[in-house]
């Protein structure tokens, strides 16, 4: 017999179904579309130089590509430490189901979770993870989204701390006062709405679930114990993530140094920063197209050259977007056989 709870009606519980059915809807269509008309629009209205965007990037020193690629990589284990801190924070408030994976297990899945993202639009690949954790661990679907919604309020929390430092050590520059004055209300305004959600879900903690369809009752609950929980391990967290977004930012600069352009670490953090803004609201999938003109854009305002700007962006998307695409395909179809 099926109860209320498992049917996939219920929107605490359905889980994604498989990924190459979701890739075909009309909203992944679209995305993509969005996406191609970005990139068309920008480089037309840029007037690129193909041919010495092309020479510029045979001329990049790929000893420090190939490092970015390896401190971005990097990132995976500790992002799978991270949530499987995230897990045994909220697995003590919760119903004490299922088992935490190893790190390495976490980190495959995070990856599948953003090759997701990469090819399906609305972080659909943030869902994915939590199924696939369900899979693999027999943790609850509603309790696993509870703890990747916890991971990025905190990224978003770290982000904006650090976009402040950033926007500090270049406040002497006034030609990005105007610019930077507006991503860093952008994020301040994304920091307000998660902090807000948060504080409204642990005020109405013993009350919301009273007032919600009997049938999901117990799947909110499970979402809420892993939400809130999910911050009892804030300090070990926070400290990891701090890493993390450091950890992207040098790979950014490693880029464009690898290019010789000639862009400080603060300005690398800002715009790297500034770029993962434009992933929170998921208008194309993995912010394809937003992206690569963000920081063509932000590099263009801190000096560089445009065909080098170009080349930045293609190089450096190559790592954030083309190689999970190209590593993650396989590995998700390797996945589904097992």
């Amino acid at each position: 017999m099926t109860s209320l709870a498992d049917t996939p009606t219920d929107p605490m519980t359905s889980e994604p179904g498989p990924l190459q059915a979701r890739s075909l809807r009309t909203r992944t269509i679209l995305s993509f579309g969005l996406a191609i008309a970005v990139l068309v629009f920008f480089g037309s209205r840029l007037e690129i130089d193909l041919a010495r965007t092309w020479t510029t990037i045979q001329e990049a020193d790929f000893r420090l590509f190939a490092l970015a690629f390896g401190v971005y990589y990097f990132t995976f284990p500790l992002r799978g430490f991270r949530w499987q801190a995230l897990l045994r924070s909220s697995h003590n408030t919760g119903t004490g189901e299922g088992r935490i994976p190893s790190v390495f297990a976490l980190s495959e899945i995070i990856f599948l979770g953003w090759f997701a993202n990469c090819v399906i639009p609305a972080k659909l690949g943030d869902a994915y993870r939590g199924y696939q954790l369900k899979r693999v661990a027999g943790l609850s679907f509603a309790h696993s989204l509870g703890t990747i919604v916890a991971e990025r309020v905190i990224d978003l929390v770290v982000l904006v701390t650090l976009l402040v430092v950033s926007l500090g050590a270049l406040s002497r520059s006034e030609q990005h006062g105007e610019l930077t004055g507006n991503i860093f209300r952008g994020g301040l305004a994304l920091l307000a709405v998660g902090a807000a959600s948060l504080g409204g879900m642990w005020l109405l903690r013993n009350h919301l679930h009273t007032r919600l369809p009997e049938g999901i009752q117990a799947q909110y609950l499970r979402f809420q114990h892993g939400t809130l929980g999910s911050f009892r391990s804030l300090p070990t967290v926070t400290g990891i993530t701090v890493f993390v977004w450091l950890c992207e930012a040098s790979r950014l600069f490693l880029v464009l140094t690898a290019l010789n352009l000639p862009i400080s670490f603060p300005y690398a953090l800002f715009v790297s920063l500034a770029n993962s803004l434009l992933t929170v609201v998921p208008f194309t999938p993995g912010g394809l197209g937003l992206v690569e003109a963000g920081v063509v854009g932000l590099l263009l305002l801190g000096g560089a050259d445009k065909e080098a700007a170009v080349a930045a962006a293609l190089l450096d998307r190559t790592i954030t977007y083309w190689s999970l695409v190209g590593l993650g395909f396989p590995l998700f179809l390797y996945r589904r056989r097992v």
